[in-house]
């Protein structure tokens, strides 16, 4: 079974070939809402079929109240001939269906864009089944739209992904596992850690539960989920000063547990994807959808010092 779920990024707009922000009151004469709004019904008018990877999708339906706009994306795979049963049959002698190379088998996923009438900062929230989800498309479409009116929408996710994470990791049953220090390239002033017949290393320190140290790197995994983040030290944290330094390591991990699921956080790169997950095995409705991320925005878009206004929260049917 499929497993819904959706991920939550910043949404910004700038000009098509610039990256200073646009206010949300442009573009003229009544903002990006409705500029957003106009673009996402163009966008139904065709669909994009992509040969390479064999993939078409199209905007199917937009709906839109108070800061939202929800669009819905129909997307599948094409490309090859293939077969449709009906799994649910225990007939051995039930007939096939045959799917054509140029048939593309369908599924829905929703992208819903909350757009304040004030401020530069917004939020993207793009429905998930396992790991597919449309807002690449969808940005792109919308995008070609609003150039006629110098706009460009653009996600970030760093932010959103460290807000995501500082309240996972906040939760009493997620707790810290390890430590992970990998070298893969050379290391220029400490060649005796590699050498020329080692590929890579990787060094795993296992915390003590209660431990002073697991106490600093839960502190550590907090302090990343600030606007502006250094870089953690790992390698003086837990002790490896005197032998070494974290410029002798290419990537440092911290591994969390949340009861049999391991996760690795790398503190050397950029938050990884954090996708929400809904307690469902079946495609949402429209109405499901929305009422089920809308917490998680209010969250967010308050973290990110957005005013939530009172009327703020979409109402679809």
């Amino acid at each position: 079974m499929a497993k819904y779920g959706y991920r939550v990024m910043e949404l910004i707009a700038t000009p098509p070939n610039k990256s200073a922000e646009i206010a949300f009151t442009d573009p003229e004469p009544s903002g990006l809402r409705d500029a957003v709004l106009t673009a996402a019904k163009a966008a139904m008018a065709s669909g994009e079929r992509n040969d390479q990877r064999g993939m078409y999708t199209r905007v199917t339906n937009v709906k839109d109240d108070a800061w939202g706009v929800l669009l819905t994306v129909k997307g599948g795979q094409f490309g090859e001939p293939r077969e449709l049963l009906d799994v649910d049959s225990d007939d051995p002698d039930e007939p096939t269906r045959p799917i054509g190379p140029s048939d593309a088998v369908l599924s829905d996923l929703r992208v819903l864009l909350l757009i304040p009438p004030y401020g530069s900062k917004g939020l993207v929230v793009a429905e998930t089944r396992s790991r597919s989800q449309w807002i690449s498309f969808v940005l792109r479409r919308l995008n070609l739209e609003l150039r006629s009116v110098g706009v460009k929408l653009r996600t970030v996710r760093d932010t959103t992904d460290a807000i995501a994470w500082g309240s996972y990791l906040s939760r009493d049953e997620v707790g810290i596992k390890s430590v992970e220090l990998i070298q893969t390239n050379q290391s220029v002033d400490r060649t005796r850690f590699t050498s020329e017949n080692v590929k890579s290393a990787r060094l795993q320190l296992n915390i003590a539960d209660g431990s002073e140290l697991k106490r600093r790197l839960s502190a550590i995994l907090q302090g990343l989920s600030g606007e502006t983040v250094r870089r953690p030290r790992l390698a003086g944290v837990v002790g490896l000063r005197a032998d070494f330094s974290d410029e002798d390591f290419d990537e440092e991990k911290i591994v969390i547990v949340d009861g049999e699921r391991e996760q690795k956080i790398s503190v050397s790169g950029g938050w990884p994807l954090f996708t929400y997950t809904f307690d469902t095995d079946y495609a949402l409705s429209d109405a499901e959808f929305v009422d089920g991320v809308l917490d998680i925005a209010r969250r967010t878009l308050e973290h990110m010092n957005v005013d939530v206004a009172t009327n703020w929260r979409p109402r679809i049917d």
